[in-house]
């Protein structure tokens, strides 16, 4: 996979293949209120990291923060940077939320693998470039 600078300074060659320093994965969503929180789990090799395993909370809205520092900050002008995670649809299922912070309903297995899945994918195009592995 090659990323080309639109500045035209060049091309970083990132090899997908490899053995990543850097993974991210979910294990799980949990209802408070209006808003979904997710667990996610980081393992990595960099030297930049304190530990080599934690996990943290996230709400969505924390993923679309991530994107805009990227797509704000001067230092990656000119790099593509990945698209944001689609938000879900809280309006059309604000009722189910509301149960499921009551603790009267549950995510379906489908609805939370969906989830998972657009926001690891996001995490993953993040990480895969290395220019972009040490913000």
């Amino acid at each position: 996979l090659r990323m080309f600078s639109i500045s035209g300074s060049g091309a970083i060659n990132v090899d997908l293949q490899t053995d990543a320093a850097l993974q991210v994965d979910i294990s799980d969503a949990l209802s408070e209120r209006d808003k979904v929180k997710f667990t996610v789990h980081t393992k990595s090799s960099l030297p930049n990291f304190k530990q080599n395993e934690f996990s943290v909370v996230r709400q969505h809205e924390e993923f679309i923060w991530l994107h805009d520092s990227f797509v704000e900050n001067e230092d990656y002008a000119g790099y593509i940077i990945p698209p944001a995670p689609p938000r879900p649809d809280f309006d059309a299922s604000r009722e189910k939320l509301q149960k499921l912070g009551e603790g009267e309903g549950s995510m379906t297995k489908e609805e939370f693998t969906k989830m998972k899945q657009e926001l690891e994918a996001y995490v993953d195009l993040i990480t895969t470039f290395c220019c972009l592995c040490f913000f």
